[in-house]
């Protein structure tokens, strides 16, 4: 009789707990959406419009140009960074635009490029990455005056492009968010909001050519000059990329 008391009174009360359970569930579930999105790469590899990059590398610390291109996606560019965010997208669409100008056949020379972003951890990562552009060589530059703005400079050709994200395109909401959460005055409530906002955008950046969201120019008196660093260096796996070319050629001793 106590035995069934006890399963009578259990049926009664677990049907309510698990209502209460689910309702927290759900009322948790959107701060816990955007968590699990942190990891999930889906939205960004199969957005219409993701880039997608083919570079040009040396095959070895001192050896020749390699004989195949590789492919870069928007999950390495993650996997590089960090995490995937609204400045990465940016980025790697800018970029994309930029970089079809200086290489016209498709395949980046990363031996051959430099970069110039802002300060932004997200831009400098991915003009870095994708163009093989490092302070520490000389090939990559910051200029805190750029915006949502990168430069290209291809050193062979001295061709040199300017990226501008179109005016209008970045949400005013997500900038004041950004700009009171850097200051300090947010709650965890506008974070997360902030967050979610910042990957709207970038899922939006997504469904149409980067060419719609980007003006580009041209830079023809562009004059590449290295950024002062006590430590500069020449870059030693690019010193024989063309070793092989100049022996087919009959140059090289």
């Amino acid at each position: 009789m106590i035995t069934r008391t006890i399963h009578n009174a259990l049926g009664a009360v677990c049907p309510t707990l698990l209502v209460l359970a689910c309702g927290c569930l759900y009322a948790s579930a959107p701060n816990d959406a955007v968590i699990k999105n942190a990891g999930n790469f889906d939205w960004l590899t199969a957005a219409p419009f993701a880039p997608t990059f083919e570079v040009l590398d040396t095959e070895s610390s001192l050896g020749p140009y390699a004989s195949d291109t590789k492919t870069i996606t928007l999950k390495d560019l993650v996997n590089m960074h960090g995490h995937p965010c609204d400045g990465l997208v940016t980025a790697a669409c800018g970029l994309s635009v930029g970089l079809k100008i200086l290489y016209p056949d498709g395949v980046i020379d990363r031996t051959d490029t430099g970069c110039v972003t802002n300060n932004s951890p997200c831009f400098g990562d991915i003009a870095a990455y994708l163009t093989g552009g490092r302070i520490r060589f000389g090939t990559q530059k910051i200029d805190p005056g750029l915006g949502n703005e990168f430069i290209v400079h291809r050193f062979s050709t001295r061709e040199a492009v300017k990226v501008s994200l179109k005016p209008g395109i970045f949400p005013e909401e997500v900038l004041r968010l950004e700009r009171a959460i850097r200051a300090g005055d947010f709650t965890i409530e506008d974070m997360r909001h902030c967050q979610e906002l910042q990957w709207k955008y970038a899922r939006e950046l997504m469904q149409r050519p980067a060419s719609e969201s980007f003006d580009v120019k041209r830079m023809p008196t562009f004059e590449w000059t290295p950024d002062v660093y006590e430590h500069q260096g020449k870059r030693g796996d690019i010193v024989n990329k063309n070793i092989l070319r100049e022996t087919t050629q009959g140059t090289a001793p």
